[in-house]
């Protein structure tokens, strides 16, 4: 006697001469064996199902068996299926597939024909995100500031708004291009030029903008980036070499008109609007920042010895209005004179006055010019 024990979690497929006979359920099972051979493959109820090689098989050599023990999923080679096992989701069957699930199980399958539908439906893309590998389907995130462009075997199809799109890639090459539709920087460092004077310089430059037309972005350029790069230096060096040095670090903080305009044009073409070019640094030789130093040296200082003789002159020509006063004017001239007593007893300790004010005025100035 053969003595096999069917545990409940499990499924037994019995085997006779390396034949299927029949699928055990729970319980103790005991076969004679008479110059037989019998084998057994415990199927676990985690598995549900048959393994899709083993699925093939059995169908082609034991389809009345397969009637009798099992429920049969077969697609077609333009269909995928979504399959719910007791309720529950458990996998996504391939194009072509053959899969056979016990039969007193509830089973639900959901057909779909990818070669009609090549976007997977939002409702499925949970049940997508639970299986821990998938074959067949291209998962793509669209940021919230972005635009999304779809292109399927290489041409444009339509544009996706924020969030996730997964896609069938069964019978089609697709390709999610995001687009960021915020202004961006684009910086250029130390960017060696010559200005008209045959002065070898170097720049920083800083480039604001924003994508206002992702497609022309995506198709008018094969790098767009390193194409604004480019246009972009090309302006600036089209704008120093136009200028003398003075003229660059009188004007270095924004491009001519003209460059800019050109620069602007060239840019629209690949769908970029320029929000502003900053030229933040101008660096000049060695030799050369020490003769520019020395001239704003010298500039500073001639302007200080203006400042100076105005002001000398200015005083001046006060002393002289206030003598013509008091030459005018006796009694401004006898206030003066009390003035500068004030002054003069502001420094003295002690003074003792004899024979009235009038002999200490005559005693400290005499307004004829002579001293006593």
């Amino acid at each position: 006697m053969f003595t096999i024990d069917v545990k409940e979690n499990e499924k037994v497929l019995l085997y006779k001469d390396e034949k299927f006979v029949k699928v055990l359920d729970v319980g103790v099972h005991r076969i004679f064996r008479w110059l037989r051979h019998y084998s057994i493959e415990r199927i676990f109820r985690n598995e549900y199902s048959l393994s899709t090689k083993k699925s093939e098989t059995m169908l082609k050599m034991y389809p009345d068996k397969v009637e009798m023990y099992f429920q049969k999923v077969q697609l077609s080679e333009d269909e995928r299926a979504y399959v719910w096992v007791d309720g529950n989701f458990v996998e996504l069957l391939e194009a072509g597939t053959v899969k056979l699930y016990f039969k007193e199980l509830d089973i639900k399958v959901e057909k779909i024909n990818i070669k009609e539908q090549m976007k997977v439906d939002d409702r499925h893309i949970k049940y997508v995100d639970r299986l821990s590998k998938v074959d067949g389907i291209k998962k793509t995130i669209v940021d919230k500031n972005a635009i999304g462009y779809l292109f399927v075997n290489e041409k444009f199809t339509y544009t996706l708004e924020a969030g996730r799109h997964y896609f069938y890639t069964d019978f089609y090459d697709v390709d999610v291009r995001g687009i960021d539709t915020r202004i961006k920087e684009l910086e250029i460092t130390g960017q060696e030029l010559l200005s008209k004077d045959k002065v070898t310089l170097r720049c920083n430059v800083t480039l604001h903008y924003k994508v206002k037309d992702g497609m022309k972005y995506l198709t008018k350029a094969e790098d767009p980036k390193e194409y604004l790069y480019k246009q972009l230096q090309f302006a600036i060096r089209e704008h120093m070499g136009a200028l003398e040095v003075d003229e660059i670090v009188a004007k270095q903080h924004r491009l001519n008109d003209e460059a800019y305009e050109r620069f602007y044009i060239l840019c629209e073409l690949i769908g970029v609007k320029v929000a502003a070019v900053y030229i933040k640094d101008i660096i000049l030789p060695g030799e050369m920042r020490e003769i520019f130093n020395q001239v704003i040296e010298a500039t500073k200082r001639a302007e200080a010895n203006n400042i100076q003789r105005r002001e000398e002159t200015a005083a001046t020509r006060s002393l002289l209005n206030t003598a013509k006063l008091m030459k005018d004017n006796p009694a401004l001239a006898r206030l003066k004179e009390l003035e500068s007593l004030e002054k003069i007893t502001q420094t003295v300790g002690t003074l003792n006055v004899y024979g009235g004010l009038e002999n200490v005025m005559n005693g400290l100035v005499d307004l004829r010019g002579t001293s006593k």
